[in-house]
């Protein structure tokens, strides 16, 4: 029963990002319209990844309202190391990001128990994969469709 329910939620993420990214590519916008519609995209993305997160986790209400201020906490502050210009050593950077999954997953802990608080970076990475197929699948099909429009 959870497997269907899980194919089920890995379908919608599917078809949403399927018709997000699939009607904002229908026509060549300018510039400004392009950047619009990757901010559209962007904010569509990180709706389906906090729906999944939180079915995932199975939070609860309650749980989620608490759990989003922290994750969303935990993410700039991993953004900010991986965009960090100034440093070279990618070890030293690894380290550091690793640093800040230990301090955030005992914050999580005050949300959610410690088995849950550790699945947070799993359904964080399993998101982020199912995206990825879906863009190079994507990618993959409309280099496909490019081909027969030009003959091949």
């Amino acid at each position: 029963m959870a497997k269907m329910a899980e194919m089920r939620l890995k379908l919608l993420l599917m078809l949403l990002v399927g018709l997000g990214l699939g009607i904002s590519s229908q026509a060549q916008p300018n510039r400004i319209e392009r950047g619009e519609n990757r901010s559209a995209d962007l904010r569509k993305i990180q709706a389906m990844e906090m729906a999944f997160i939180t079915k995932e986790l199975n939070l609860s209400p309650d749980e989620a309202q608490k759990f989003w201020p922290i994750f969303n906490m935990y993410r700039n502050d991993m953004r900010e190391i991986a965009l960090d210009k100034n440093s070279n050593d990618r070890l030293e950077k690894q380290q550091r990001l690793l640093d800040i999954k230990k301090k955030y997953r005992d914050d999580f802990t005050k949300v959610m128990t410690q088995d849950r608080a550790n699945k947070v970076f799993g359904a964080e990475d399993e998101f982020k994969s199912l995206v990825r197929r879906e863009f190079q699948k994507r990618q993959s099909e409309r280099g496909q469709f490019e081909g027969r429009k030009k003959g091949f």
